[in-house]
């Protein structure tokens, strides 16, 4: 009887081999945001330590070799957290120096050829955008109106999911609080490459707050009072600054016991659009003041001393010593509160988009 020749083909078998820990990338896997610990209040300049806590499980007892760890900071801005955070993780897991439980974590860096940062959307698709993109398109901004953005981190290298089904995972986050806001909400979102920001199977133990919540990610959003940020500083929480009123004084700023001029534009509506008081014949302002003591004093009467000045085209002008305006002698004032009104008070113009008074404050450089 003949003998059978066996073909062994090497490139083929060498394909197979390397292509072999690819194979449980397809192992389905959900995170749990535990626990965040911020700081609830830091100064511009100071250097704050954030620990994310993670429970990361798998859906079966597969191995999951080559599963890069993710973690997204929502901040300001202005914090420049893609150059100033450090970012680790630390856990008991511990298989090889090629896939390690604990290490450093490094930005993105937005290569859509390498496999480990190709980011899927939320079909779970290769969405052919970098993982900083589809970040800041899929996710939202919590209470913050704007002026943030999400960073995306990375493990060093790749982490194994597969001697049991759940792990937890901390993230050390050290960042250096930066300028121009005086409050915000921080953000935290923790997944993987493997499915990236694939929506679907929404529980109750998600954070996140869109209807849809995906098991293979979750999100957490926290607080943070930020000092020594300026006069200029705003709260990203809101409500968000306008140009609908402006008040000014001298170069150097004002406080309540200058002469202050009040501008009200009535061009400057929620988005660009025009306010109701567009083309009218009259504007009043209505302004309570807020007293240290924590009462107010409201002048809302449209009375003639509340009639503002045209000064332009559809802008119009008040100019008060505070003080006598709301009859204050010997108590301090720390805000005013404005909304603008029409004769008979059938039209009144608050923040746009809030439906709230305009609230200012001291403005002292």
């Amino acid at each position: 009887m003949k003998m059978r020749r066996f073909n062994f083909n090497y490139k083929t078998f060498i394909f197979g081999f390397l292509a072999l820990p690819l194979v449980f990338l397809f192992v389905t896997s959900c995170f749990d945001i535990t626990g965040v610990t911020q700081p609830a209040s830091a100064k511009v300049g100071e250097t704050i330590t954030i620990t994310v806590n993670v429970n990361g499980s798998t859906e079966t007892e597969s191995n999951q070799n080559y599963k890069f760890l993710r973690l997204g900071m929502l901040a300001p801005k202005s914090w420049d957290v893609a150059n100033k955070a450090t970012v680790r993780f630390d856990s008991d897991v511990v298989i090889d120096a090629a896939r390690p439980g604990s290490g450093p974590m490094i930005v993105d860096g937005g290569d859509t050829n390498f496999w480990g940062e190709k980011s899927k959307g939320l079909d779970g698709e290769n969405s052919g955008n970098t993982v900083v993109d589809d970040m800041n398109t899929i996710l939202d901004i919590g209470e913050n109106y704007g002026e943030s953005e999400w960073v995306a981190f990375r493990s060093e290298k790749p982490v194994d999911f597969g001697s049991t089904k759940d792990k937890d995972f901390t993230f050390t986050i050290t960042v250096e609080v930066g300028p121009d806001h005086s409050g915000a909400q921080l953000g935290y979102w923790v997944g993987s490459h493997q499915n990236g920001f694939k929506q679907e199977n929404a529980w109750n133990g998600s954070t996140h707050t869109t209807p849809a919540v995906s098991r293979h990610w979750d999100t957490f959003f926290e607080k943070i009072v930020i000092t020594g940020a300026g006069a200029d500083a705003t709260d990203l929480t809101g409500p968000a600054p306008t140009f609908t009123a402006t008040v000014a004084a001298g170069a150097n700023g004002y406080t309540f016991d200058d002469i202050i001029t009040i501008n009200f534009d009535a061009k400057e509506g929620y988005l660009g659009a025009n306010t109701a008081l567009y083309n009218a014949g009259e504007v009043y302002m209505c302004a309570t003041a807020l007293l240290g003591d924590g009462t107010t004093i409201a002048k809302v009467d449209r009375s003639a001393s509340a009639k503002m000045t045209l000064s332009g085209a559809d802008t119009w002008t008040k100019t008060i010593w505070p003080p006598a305006y709301f009859g204050v002698s010997n108590q301090i004032i720390t805000e005013i509160h404005l909304n603008f009104q029409n004769a008979d008070g059938s039209i009144v113009v608050k923040n746009p988009g809030y439906g709230t008074d305009m609230v200012f404050g001291e403005k002292c450089q």
